[in-house]
């Protein structure tokens, strides 16, 4: 739509000649639209804000009928002429073929290194399942040793839990092996802050975080 008014009070002329429809500020041609049987097809272009016009443009209008297909491929079409009213295929820079097109860089491969002694590194994490168990538990916390990949798994009611479960483990596993622990990696979750890092620190051990979201 455009307001005729508007383009008035802002000093824009209009003229109709040879099927062709122009509104022009001096040199300026702000839109133009070509005779179709009894209508005008407008073509038109914001200019500065001055002038609300709305843009027929046929190459966007087909590349968005088209599921977003690339430039290339519309020209292919319009030299088929199998793409009505379009001759010129010249895209402006898609938002959405922008963001669809996005990927996230791949975490960089390295060799697998392993801890080459028991207890020098244990893995741990809590997982939440969706039905209770019998005994009222929801989650679960796993221990898993870095040199032989050996797994404990303790329910748990509740995530406070994870401190008290992991001294259980703590005591355990040292009296087992014979060997003191080292290290634990964590992915920084907040049943491994507080009393947890207070607990490690006092028994020697290094708490490692992890990033969130990262392997």
């Amino acid at each position: 739509m455009i307001s005729a008014g508007r383009l008035d009070d802002e000093g824009y002329t209009g003229s109709i000649q040879n099927g062709v429809m122009k509104f022009s500020k001096g040199s300026l041609i702000v839109a133009r639209a070509r005779k179709i049987n009894t209508l005008y097809l407008m073509h038109a272009r914001m200019c500065r804000e001055e002038v609300n016009v709305a843009a027929d443009n046929a190459g966007e209008l087909w590349h968005k009928r088209l599921c977003h297909m690339s430039q290339k491929g519309m020209r292919r079409l319009a030299e088929d002429n199998l793409i009505p009213e379009v001759k010129n295929v010249q895209l402006e820079k898609c938002t959405d073929c922008l963001a669809g097109k996005q990927s996230r860089t791949s975490f960089r491969t390295r060799p697998l290194i392993r801890r080459k002694a028991l207890l020098e590194l244990v893995h741990t994490d809590v997982c939440q399942v969706d039905t209770k168990s019998h005994a009222g538990s929801q989650y679960f916390v796993t221990f898993i040793d870095d040199h032989n990949r050996k797994l404990w798994v303790s329910p748990l009611k509740t995530k406070d839990q994870v401190l008290s479960v992991f001294k259980e483990f703590h005591a355990r596993v040292e009296r087992e092996t014979g060997r003191k622990l080292k290290a634990v990696r964590a992915d920084n979750g907040g049943e491994y802050r507080g009393q947890f890092e207070e607990y490690c620190r006092s028994k020697g051990i290094r708490l490692e975080c992890t990033v969130p979201k990262t392997p």
